[in-house]
């Protein structure tokens, strides 16, 4: 097509649009024809239908309703003249089924009339036959007259003559009955009486019969009428799919047509407009292009540059003027991405929680930002541009922990920081911890960026110190079984070899040092307990003032001679809520490791005063312990809580002393402060919960725990006088444990007391035991292994033989008994390892009972 001419397009159009709107009427008539043919088509044929269908169904109904007041009919008359009228209706009904458009519903819907119309038929005879025989009855009546002068005679007559058909045959039977007994009846009554009743017992008979069948009959017109109806119903459906089907194709027809239409009709108004833009383009051309360099020429440079696909003259002008606006724009682009980069930089730079600074390659200063100078605690106005970084480390040389020694490493970090990306750190005197990490620049020198680590040590080191301490009490609580069992199986022996007569002098020290060194491990075991938070405490209100004054003469006995005891008190009674026993031993051991750090004569100051807890402000007392030792190094503060750390000399100590303090304090709710200065000594500070009442209630009832005598707390002459008491002649005893070396030196000490003694290794050998040589008495580990428990067994006995006492035995804490196997605090148990002396307060305990 040529571009430079307009007739050749509007030619075209117009041509195309007159035969577009031709075509347009062309479809719109033939749809119209063809939906009056549809229309007509379907009100001649299946609406007629249909409607006659209807009729037919209603006609046979209308019969059927009728048919059983017709049987009921009484009147010759009235029989004929309703006769006649259903005949009637049956015969329109036959040349209505005729009029139907369809042979075979015509044929269908006649055949049904015609039944209809025979069942009608014998019906009407059975009604005209059962009047005839009515009427020969009443004409019978007055040879009845005679019954008159009998009971019920007239009563009879009268029945009889209102209709005999209704006479019971019951009612004839009496009456003939009393006519055959009467012996003064004549022949006349019995000639005259008794043919009427036999004819009325025939008729009677006869009429029931035709009464039965008109019953059917009737049922029969209604089963009729109602198949009429149901396929009167068919047909009206399959005529009701046909008007679908037919209001379908001309739904489809009318669709059809009216995309077509509307196809045309929006080719039509594409014609127009496409006029339109023909006509309207080559200005609109002119206009952009004459716009787009006004406003170029006023520095607009925001608008989208103009493209005209044209192959003419305008369309050479804005391609070319189209190439100069784009380079005038994509400068404007890059200046302002360079303005916007910049200040996003620049807010990063001064917003950022980490300082940043950067070094030029003469190792100047360029930028920093105001979180760099807070960070290494310099005034950001000593800061300058161009200040050198020998002037900045001078600065900083005197916030810095060993100055003299970052000095050294300053010369040779600055060089580094210029070759390779460089990561160290400066610790503070004020104790914080900055990072610094560099990396160098591609053009000369380098940039840091400056990171305050110090709270994430201080996390890292008690998260490190909590998992520690988790996993030491892990470790605690799990060889405590083992461990208490190989004592117990040691001090069994030794016990069983003290209770033997035939030893020397030396061979008894060496027993009683034996003996010692067991106690020792026992305790060590109640040590590492206690520090892992597993050995249960027995809190109550305790008078602290109270507590030191009984203790007093045993610490001064406890420190060197040289050493001197002070204390200050509070003079107010100040109770706190803990473990007496607890508090004591902790106190005792602070007061041993003051005496050692003390290597020439000093004093011990023991204050007590009133404070707060440090971490929810409630009332506490603080006890303070104070020595004029050598102190403790600082590298050394955050250790000396940890087991077997010690500062002493190599068995001098087993370094669970502060330990012990450690796990007593933190299982009393409270807290522990250590002060301390290298050369001067050392103060260590328990801060314990105050007692109040109404807030530790609950907690008495949750933490107590009964508590068995056992050779812990029973005094050594207490406990010789029970095993002089206690006699076991003729006492059985069931031990049951899965260790031997544990349960034959225990069943070697019942023997010596008279006890017969028999050992089981599982709980449920020990039920089989029991049964056959019923104990007295059964002693029971609790962790028999292979996941069987002493209190499975005592609660087994309890049910089969409730009358037999189970003592319980464990070197574990009652709390974890508890938690681990059920165990209840009320229960008797000997705590491993097991001496002669808590066996036998815990038999007797037993057997004082019951």
């Amino acid at each position: 097509m040529n571009g430079n001419s307009i007739r050749p397009h509007l030619m075209l159009t117009l041509s195309v649009l007159l035969a577009l709107t031709t075509l347009m009427a062309g479809f719109s008539l033939f749809t119209l024809w063809q939906n009056q043919y549809l229309l007509d088509r379907v009100t001649q044929t299946t609406l007629a239908d249909t409607q006659t269908a209807l009729n037919l169904s209603q006609g046979v109904a209308q019969i059927a309703a009728l048919a059983p007041y017709t049987a009921a009919s009484a009147r010759p008359h009235q029989i004929q003249n309703e006769k006649k009228q259903l005949q009637a209706r049956a015969a329109t009904l036959n040349d209505d089924a005729l009029k139907l458009t369809t042979p075979s519903y015509a044929h269908e819907l006649g055949q049904r009339i015609g039944e209809v119309d025979v069942t009608l038929q014998k019906l009407m005879s059975n009604v005209e036959r059962e009047l005839y025989i009515r009427e020969d009855l009443m004409a019978q009546q007055f040879a009845l007259d005679e019954l008159d002068a009998y009971p019920f005679g007239a009563l009879f007559i009268h029945a009889f003559a209102k209709d005999p058909t209704r006479i019971s045959q019951g009612w004839i039977d009496q009456i003939t009955n009393m006519l055959t007994s009467d012996p003064v009846a004549n022949e006349r009554i019995a000639h005259d009486v008794m043919p009427v009743l036999a004819s009325l017992t025939r008729s009677n008979t006869h009429i029931n019969v035709l009464r039965s069948e008109n019953a059917f009959l009737l049922a029969s017109i209604r089963a009729q009428s109602d198949r009429m109806t149901d396929y009167v119903r068919e047909i009206v459906a399959i005529h009701q799919q046909e008007v679908s089907e037919q209001q379908r194709l001309a739904k489809s027809a009318i669709n059809r047509v009216m995309l077509l239409m509307a196809m045309i009709l929006l080719s039509l108004v594409a014609g127009v407009y496409y006029l339109y833009r023909f006509n309207d383009k080559m200005a609109k051309d002119l206009l952009s292009v004459t716009d787009e360099m006004l406003n170029l020429a006023q520095g607009n440079t925001q608008q989208a540059p103009v493209k005209l696909e044209r192959k003419d003259e305008i369309g050479k002008l804005a391609t070319a003027f189209s190439a100069f606006q784009r380079n005038a724009i994509e400068k404007e682009r890059a200046t302002q991405d360079l303005f916007q980069q910049n200040v996003l930089l620049e807010t990063i730079f001064h917003e950022m929680q980490d300082g940043l600074s950067a070094f030029d390659a003469d190792n100047r200063l360029l930028a920093w930002n105001s979180k760099y100078a807070f960070l290494l605690g310099i005034d950001e106005n000593q800061l300058a541009f161009g200040m050198t970084i020998e002037d900045v480390q001078e600065k900083l040389s005197l916030r810095l922990q060993s100055s003299a020694e970052h000095a050294q490493q300053n010369e040779t970090y600055t060089s580094l920081r210029h070759l390779q990306p460089l990561l160290f750190e400066r610790q503070f005197k004020d104790g914080r911890i900055i990072e610094y990490r560099s990396q160098p620049i591609p053009s000369g020198g380098f940039i840091t960026l400056y990171r305050d680590l110090t709270e994430k040590r201080q996390i890292d080191l008690a998260l490190k110190q909590a998992q520690k301490m988790e996993t030491l009490g892990q470790l605690t609580g799990g060889i405590a079984h083992d461990f208490n069992n190989l004592l117990s199986a040691l001090s069994g022996n030794l016990e069983l070899l003290d209770m033997t007569s035939t030893l020397d002098d030396t061979s008894r020290t060496y027993l009683n040092r034996a003996l010692s060194v067991t106690e020792k491990g026992s305790q060590l075991i109640e040590r590492l307990l206690a520090f892992s938070r597993t050995q249960p405490l027995h809190p109550e209100p305790v008078n602290v003032e109270q507590t030191l004054d009984e203790l007093s003469d045993l610490m001064e006995y406890s420190l060197d001679g040289t050493s001197q005891l002070m204390m200050h008190t509070s003079p107010q009674d100040a109770l706190i809520f803990a473990d007496k026993s607890g508090l004591e031993n902790a106190l005792m051991n602070l007061l041993l490791n003051a005496n050692a750090a003390m290597t020439q004569a000093g004093r011990v100051i023991v204050t007590t005063r009133q404070c707060c807890l440090l971490h929810d402000k409630k009332a506490a007392v603080i006890i303070e312990v104070e020595d004029s030792g050598s102190g403790i190094h600082p590298d050394d503060i955050d250790k000396v809580m940890e087991p077997f750390f010690s500062t002493k000399e190599k068995g001098k100590g087993s370094g669970l002393g502060l330990s012990m303090v450690y796990g007593f304090v933190e299982q009393s709710k409270g807290e522990i402060v250590i002060d301390s200065t290298v050369g001067k000594g050392t103060a260590i500070s328990m801060i314990l919960p105050c007692y109040e009442p109404e807030h530790f209630a609950s907690t008495t009832e949750k933490t107590s725990m009964s508590f068995i005598p056992d050779a812990t707390n029973t005094t050594a002459p207490a406990a010789t006088s029970t095993m002089q008491a206690l006699h076991l002649e003729g006492i059985t005893i069931l031990l049951v444990d899965d260790d031997n070396d544990v349960a034959l030196p225990i069943k070697q000490m019942l023997e010596t007391q008279g006890a017969s003694v028999t050992l089981a290794t599982s709980a449920k050998e020990a039920i089989k035991l029991s049964e056959a040589t019923k104990p007295n008495y059964v002693i029971s580990d609790i962790n028999l292994g292979n996941k069987e428990t002493g209190v499975w067994l005592k609660n087994t006995l309890h049910v089969i033989q409730p009358k037999i006492p189970v003592i319980l035995m464990s070197g574990l804490p009652k709390e974890q008994l508890s938690q681990q196997f059920g165990y209840q605090s009320d229960w008797d148990l000997i705590t491993k390892p097991v001496t002669r002396h808590a066996l036998s307060a815990a038999l007797l305990r037993v057997i004082s009972i019951g």
